[in-house]
């Protein structure tokens, strides 16, 4: 096995101990993960369409229409018009989708510091930038980033 297969390997099993874990402790939450990642990115990345949101997370137009739904009905978003296109909608951040992100702050910083206790101050840096040159990269090989506000 490659080097990179090996690293590739790692990474991936990272990402689903951590998911699962996030879904355990957030159950007490009242959210899902699926849930945080989708308020998380309209908080960051300010009101966005349906077809934005599907294209950041990765996910099917109509998996991600169906979570707005119930997001909406739970009051977490609300769509308005588009200023820019009359057929589509945007979707924004309730008070209490705001609320929902400050609340699972501390669950999240209780995970990270965790998890990141084995690494100094020093190596969480390196990981930091690594991370985020490996981010770079994928996006200049062609992989989606997340959109701003205006769906660019």
């Amino acid at each position: 096995m490659s080097i990179h297969h090996a690293i590739l390997e790692q990474m991936q099993e990272l990402n689903l101990r951590m998911h699962r874990l996030f879904n355990d402790r957030m159950r007490t939450q009242g959210a899902s993960l699926a849930q945080l990642k989708l308020l998380s990115l309209i908080q960051r990345s300010g009101p966005l369409r349906s077809t934005d949101i599907a294209d950041a997370l990765g996910q099917a137009p109509r998996t991600v229409t169906e979570a707005v739904d119930g997001l909406e009905r739970d009051r977490l978003v609300v769509r308005t018009p588009d200023p820019r296109d009359r057929r589509a909608k945007r979707i924004s951040l309730t008070e209490d989708g705001e609320a929902v992100i400050r609340d699972v702050a501390p669950l999240k910083d209780a995970i990270g510091g965790q998890l990141f206790e084995v690494l100094d101050a020093a190596d969480q840096g390196k990981l930091l930038s690594i991370l985020e040159t490996l981010n770079e990269r994928l996006v200049d090989m062609g992989a989606p980033s997340t959109p701003d506000a205006n769906g660019e």
